[in-house]
């Protein structure tokens, strides 16, 4: 027998996301329903704002709400520069979907990439791109099938249209310990697409024989691609173990130049990279939520292969003793050579929605810190800034077993 929920009851869990104090000085917008919907990305357009994330489209049985039959879609939402909603839309047709980079483009419109989930495939995910005009209306909407699992986590535009940085778990080989990919393990995957979202070569998958997962891409200084991710490979003869920070450059066509893994603390994962005028800045995390995770920053040189400042963990309670936890998502350029870095602040029933800003070595400005949430548990997955250095930030509020899309715009 399907578990019911009463709307009245929803309803009422969902109104204790109040508005936190912190919030006098900046806007908190909620968009969602019930269950689990969350705000992944974000982009600007002239008018307002596109949201990239989860919705769950919700299967009522009269007044009832029935969870097993609830499924969760890819959201794209439109937004004002207020925050108010102008449309939303769920994609993914009848599978279960989620979008985890959105894309704005010169004519209005919008790309975003993720995934639909088919339940009844052996492989059951598959990497999903859309496109919507500036009205909400679907241009082209893609599955690209694959005989494992593949879904997409970053896409930028390209000369010839776009460039998917995803990830799969196909096998590759030949299988040694420094080459190809064994089954069920992650390699990343990039895509090369026309504007009609048409595959231009086979999909490129490259990395070590364990799990490699790209998370943001970059064009490079001196032309292609940079991306960043994390890789459970460690240099020989090196203080590197568990996960480590891994960079590939990449040609136009994809291919792999050269890689360059970071590492020297305990485990390490990768967040964002962003382009410097000579180099990078790549952002992450050391350790995990349940061992106190700390944000961490690396300046890195345009040739990546040369020496590289060491990584050092990012102090953004100056004169604390004892650090709280925090972990950073996102990091997007801000005024002329500052930062903003967005995640999340403490674990748990205490975790907050957290923006600030460093230079570019990583190190905190004073002062340039917000901390922001009221009932539940609050998070910032992606942040931008604009031409008037307004603060944007999108995220998700949880509350016991619900969750909705937050947007917070402010200013420092």
């Amino acid at each position: 027998m399907y578990r019911k929920y009463i709307i009245a009851i929803i309803v009422l869990l969902l109104s204790s996301c109040e508005k936190s104090p912190d919030t006098s000085d900046g806007e908190l917008k909620y968009y969602g329903d019930s269950f689990e919907d969350i705000g992944y990305t974000i982009a600007q357009v002239d008018n307002g704002y596109f949201i990239g994330g989860q919705f769950t489209a919700l299967t009522r049985v009269g007044n009832i709400i029935v969870k097993e039959k609830s499924i969760k879609k890819m959201a794209v939402i439109k937004t004002g520069t207020d925050g108010n909603t102008v449309w939303k839309r769920s994609m993914g047709g009848r599978f279960p979907a989620v979008g985890t980079k959105i894309l704005a483009l010169e004519d209005g419109s919008v790309v975003c990439t993720g995934y639909v989930q088919d339940t009844l495939a052996p492989y059951s995910k598959n990497l999903l791109v859309v496109k919507l005009d500036a009205d909400g209306n679907t241009i082209l909407e893609k599955i690209f099938k694959s005989p494992g699992n593949q879904y997409g986590t970053d896409i930028i535009n390209t000369p010839e249209g776009f460039l998917v940085l995803g990830s799969t778990d196909v096998l590759r080989e030949p299988s040694t310990v420094y080459t190809g990919n064994a089954a069920g393990k992650k390699d990343i995957l990039l895509v090369r697409l026309d504007n009609n979202f048409g595959s231009i070569v086979t999909p490129f998958a490259t990395g070590f024989i364990g799990n490699d997962e790209g998370v943001a891409i970059k064009s490079a200084i001196g032309g292609g691609y940079i991306v960043v991710g994390t890789t459970d490979r460690s240099l020989p003869s090196t203080e590197q173990a568990g996960n480590n920070i891994i960079l590939w450059r990449i040609r136009s066509d994809a291919s792999v130049i050269e890689y360059r893994i970071l590492g020297g603390a305990s485990d390490e994962y990768a967040a964002d990279i962003e382009v410097l005028t000579d180099g990078y800045l790549v952002v992450g995390n050391i350790g995990t939520e349940a061992t106190g995770q700390l944000g961490y920053a690396w300046q890195v040189p345009s040739n990546i292969s040369s020496e590289t400042i060491p990584g050092d963990t990012i102090n953004i309670e100056l004169e604390a003793k004892i650090k709280t936890p925090f972990s950073i998502k996102a990091m997007c350029p801000y005024k002329t050579s500052l930062f903003l870095m967005a995640g999340q602040f403490s674990t748990g029933l205490s975790a907050r929605m957290l923006i600030f800003v460093t230079d570019d070595s990583g190190n905190m400005v004073e002062g340039k810190k917000k901390v922001i949430g009221g009932t539940g548990t609050q998070a910032a997955n992606d942040v931008i800034s604009d031409n008037e250095d307004n603060i944007i930030a999108v995220g998700k509020n949880s509350f016991e077993n619900n969750s909705m899309i937050t947007l917070y715009k402010f200013r420092f």
